[in-house]
């Protein structure tokens, strides 16, 4: 597979995505929240979302690289990632869950590196 093949068909797929609820928008589909189609297309969202997230947080490491060189800031790294994913299903707000967390993190980031 070429690297053109495989930005064509990322690019089309991420298109599909986001254009698919609206060329669905007055059908039942979409309206049944309990769906498999409704579900299919929020958790392919939040899909997305987590591999955007898992690549900023350690620097696009795969798995095998991330535990042969694991420190401990990748651990604080999973410890405010589980931990803010749990104060915004519990509080249902996204931004004081962040902003805690990045807090922890810069005051943790600054204490371990001098």
């Amino acid at each position: 597979m070429t690297i053109w093949l495989l930005i064509a068909f990322s690019a089309m797929t991420a298109f599909a995505f986001r254009a698919l609820p609206f060329a669905f928008k007055n059908s039942t589909a979409l309206t049944q929240t309990q769906g498999s189609f409704y579900r299919f297309i929020s958790y392919s969202a939040q899909a997305m979302l987590g591999v955007i997230i898992y690549d900023t947080a350690f620097n696009k490491r795969d798995a095998l690289t991330l535990i042969q060189q694991f420190e401990t800031l990748d651990a604080l790294k999973l410890l405010l990632l589980v931990g803010t994913f749990l104060a915004v299903v519990k509080t249902r707000k996204i931004l004081p869950a962040f902003f805690a967390s990045l807090f922890i993190y810069v005051a943790a980031f600054v204490y371990l590196n001098g």
